[in-house]
């Protein structure tokens, strides 16, 4: 039976040292999210209480920001169409915030994580 560790500690040291091995397995929308990490063979899946989408800012552009409060349906388009354009963009272990970033449609997506689990694969 494997172990599940309820800490966002361990998400965290995957995206501060190898964060381009981590990448968007599996959507369960509305809540969860699945990421795996190819360098340390761990599975994170995350259980949201928000997630919300902004047009993701480009350095030396600034711009206005529009919000999607419910991004659940165009996070789940981006997952269907070009999964790999998604990459994990920010984490904060204290606030339970991840940010997930697509690079072809250009959104950024804040989450908002109730649950951090993590498990060996």
């Amino acid at each position: 039976m494997a172990l599940f560790y309820t800490s966002g500690a361990f998400l965290q040291q995957c995206f501060a040292t190898h964060r381009l091995c981590l990448c968007v397995k599996k959507v369960g929308l509305p809540d969860k999210i699945l990421l795996g990490c190819t360098s340390c063979n761990l599975l994170h899946r995350l259980t949201l209480r928000s997630l919300t989408a902004r047009c993701a800012q480009v350095e030396g552009r600034p711009g206005e920001e529009s919000v999607e409060r419910d991004a659940s349906v165009s996070f789940g388009g981006c997952f269907a169409s070009h999964p790999a354009a998604l990459a994990m963009s920010e984490m904060d272990v204290v606030q339970d915030r991840v940010g997930l970033r697509c690079a072809d449609c250009r959104l950024a997506y804040d989450m908002d994580v109730a649950l951090f689990e993590t498990h060996q694969r």
